[in-house]
């Protein structure tokens, strides 16, 4: 005959195979995790865990929608939201998927008043504040940024010959290298080196030519002289001459 273990041997055979990376509290009858406890699915992710706050706060997702245990108070700093009228978003999305040029209606910073173009679009991008559609201009004969919420309509579709390839500042990869500011104290720079993953006391992102400009007004350098007076206190832009036949 069979016989089941009684439910005190269950237990001990639990507590030898837990020993050391589970801890059961007397008073609450539960296990806890020990500072020996490594996950088998995955490793410990600070960036996930973050992003989860971050798309709560967004309302992207649900607390029940997430596998980050404990929600601790949060909160993000707010942003104003860039209006897209959706059915402009839907017919670029069928342009680009299509492969057609569409003609937009669009009100440019360097123009009084907004001018009808026909574009090609080829792919989204998001500057961190903002999406963008990156597309082939036939009204400058170029591949350009629009920002979505500058386009106030959009209509016909057209066959296009343009080939997304020939995008030189999309496809183009470089490669900025930041240090702390030499103006820190050795502690200051420690931290700044650990902040930003450095190695060696320099940091690499491998960036689109097209995205230069974004990333250098996000890290706060916006022009030549502002290297010099720097509004970001805690590192610089080591490559400057490398990349600065890139920055419009």
């Amino acid at each position: 005959m069979f016989l089941f273990p009684r439910r005190q041997q269950i237990s001990s055979n639990i507590n030898k195979l837990l020993r050391g990376i589970f801890i059961m509290t007397n008073g609450e009858k539960k296990y806890l995790v020990s500072s020996k406890f490594e996950p088998v699915l995955g490793p410990v992710d600070a960036h996930k865990y973050l992003s989860n706050l971050s798309m709560l706060s967004e309302g992207l997702i649900k607390e029940d929608e997430t596998f980050i245990g404990y929600i601790p108070e949060y909160s993000v700093v707010p942003s104003f939201e860039r209006t897209v009228a959706p059915y402009i978003l839907k017919r670029i999305v069928r342009a680009l998927k299509e492969g057609k040029a569409i003609n937009i209606q669009y009100q440019s910073m360097s123009r009084p008043s907004p001018v009808w173009r026909w574009i090609s679009p080829h792919a989204f991008a998001f500057d961190g504040f903002r999406w963008h559609i990156r597309a082939y201009c036939e009204l400058v004969s170029d591949f350009k940024d629009f920002i979505l919420g500058r386009i106030l309509d959009a209509q016909n579709v057209k066959a296009s010959k343009v080939n997304p390839a020939n995008d030189y500042n999309w496809n183009q990869f470089v490669t900025l290298k930041i240090a702390a500011h030499p103006d820190l104290t050795p502690d200051q720079r420690k931290i700044i080196e650990k902040e930003y993953n450095m190695i060696d006391g320099v940091a690499q992102l491998e960036v689109r030519v097209a995205f230069i400009y974004y990333v250098l007004l996000r890290f706060g350098f916006e022009n030549h002289e502002s290297l010099i007076v720097s509004k970001n206190k805690d590192a610089i832009l080591l490559n400057y001459g490398e990349i600065e036949e890139y920055i419009r």
